[in-house]
């Protein structure tokens, strides 16, 4: 079984490159829809990664009392994949 911060590196990688990219596309570039979604994207991500490598990740999560972390979690992780297969829609087109 992977420790937390193993399990953490992946989304958090992910999350910086992705929001880093977005950040400097709109820096240069100005707002435009598949930045914004990527800049949602990826800062959902990131908060993905802190929040397993903090323990507050809802996936794994038995303790009824622990109920909004796992809606929590599973939101952000959605918007995640949502921001991710949109922009990469928009991209493609």
């Amino acid at each position: 079984m992977p420790s937390n911060k193993a399990t953490a590196a992946a989304p958090i990688a992910t999350g910086v490159l992705l929001a880093g990219t977005a950040a400097r596309e709109v820096a240069q570039n100005g707002l435009e829809i598949w930045t914004t979604l990527a800049l949602a994207g990826g800062l959902s991500a990131v908060a993905v990664g802190l929040s397993v490598l903090t323990g507050l990740s809802g996936f794994d999560s038995d303790d009824a009392l622990e109920g909004h972390h796992d809606r929590t979690t599973v939101a952000l992780a959605g918007l995640a994949l949502m921001s991710i297969a949109v922009g990469a829609g928009i991209a493609l087109a």
